[in-house]
């Protein structure tokens, strides 16, 4: 059996680190937008947990994922997470929690998310989401 790397040689001086993803954490933990849309690239690329395709639904760029991160906070306006850990691996890195959030049919929800992260030049390049349903009711 063979494994074979998909991690880029990164060749810029701009690299993530503890202080940057405390910061981005921060920002998705206080639905600032704003801050958010201000560490990703222009070419970012947001694969949400949800939606037709096997990653999900897909946004692509920087308006794109502003959006998909609004409908995100719309969707689940009372979530909250809880025991929020990350890593860092040089371009890769992910982070994982457990939130609580009230579904469209009005059941309390308790799932365990994994998001997994590329960065480029000091910034997030891309997001990809996944999902464990731990309760429901």
């Amino acid at each position: 059996m063979s494994f074979q790397s998909t991690r880029a040689q990164s060749t810029s001086a701009a690299v993530v680190d503890d202080a940057f993803m405390v910061r981005f954490l921060d920002a998705w933990a206080r639905k600032n937008v704003e801050d958010i849309i201000s560490m990703v690239t222009d070419d970012v690329v947001l694969e949400s947990a949800f939606g037709p395709d096997s990653h999900g639904k897909r946004f692509v760029g920087k308006k794109a994922f502003a959006e998909g991160t609004v409908r995100f906070f719309d969707v689940l306006k009372d979530m909250s997470s809880k025991d929020r850990t990350y890593a860092i691996m040089g371009d890769k890195g992910f982070t994982e929690a457990t939130r609580t959030y009230t579904d469209a049919a009005g059941k309390r929800v308790t799932v365990r998310v994994c998001d997994i992260f590329d960065f480029r030049d000091g910034k997030v390049s891309s997001k990809r989401a996944y999902i464990k349903q731990l309760t429901a009711g």
